[in-house]
């Protein structure tokens, strides 16, 4: 008796979650999602502030690289004016801090200033998706597989440029 009971609850059970399952009001929305996806690189390289990252980036670091030149060459005039050996020890100390500060604060400063960029690249992209109904766009660079129609990548850029100065 108890073994037909516990088979009959079994069953009523199997069926109930069955019928959840396929019943079309049982999980998400009745419509697939409109899904996309974007080669977010090409469209953070397509914005003016990331242009205009790298250029400042590039003098920063130009700049950085001219102060321990001339760090360098202090030492080389050191070395070669006879200077004792912890003399030259404290200038490769003296440059080796200092590179290790200038490292630090350029990857400070350029990684703050890429988040800002990357929330108003990812505020556009959600404006787009919704002004045209795609429910989730998704990075190209996770999508195995997405078929070109579903790549937005082009149209993001297009859409992206009225916002540019």
């Amino acid at each position: 008796m108890k073994r037909s009971l516990r088979f009959i609850l079994i069953v009523i059970m199997v069926s109930a979650v069955g019928a959840i399952v396929v019943s079309e009001g049982g999980a998400g929305p009745s419509e697939p999602a409109k899904i996309a996806f974007a080669n977010m690189q090409k469209v953070l390289e397509a914005t003016k502030d990331w242009v205009t990252l790298n250029i400042d980036y590039q003098k920063d670091t130009k700049f950085y690289q001219g102060q321990l030149d001339t760090l360098s060459q202090e030492y080389q005039d050191l070395a070669n004016s006879g200077a004792s050996q912890d003399a030259l020890l404290q200038k490769q100390q003296e440059i080796l801090t200092k590179k290790s500060q200038y490292e630090q604060t350029l990857e400070t400063t350029y990684n703050a200033k890429l988040q800002v960029i990357m929330e108003q690249v990812n505020k556009r992209i959600k404006d787009y998706a919704t002004f045209v109904g795609i429910d989730m766009v998704l990075s190209s660079e996770v999508v195995v597989y997405g078929s070109s129609a579903y790549d937005v990548t082009d149209a993001i850029i297009e859409y992206m440029k009225g916002f540019q100065n």
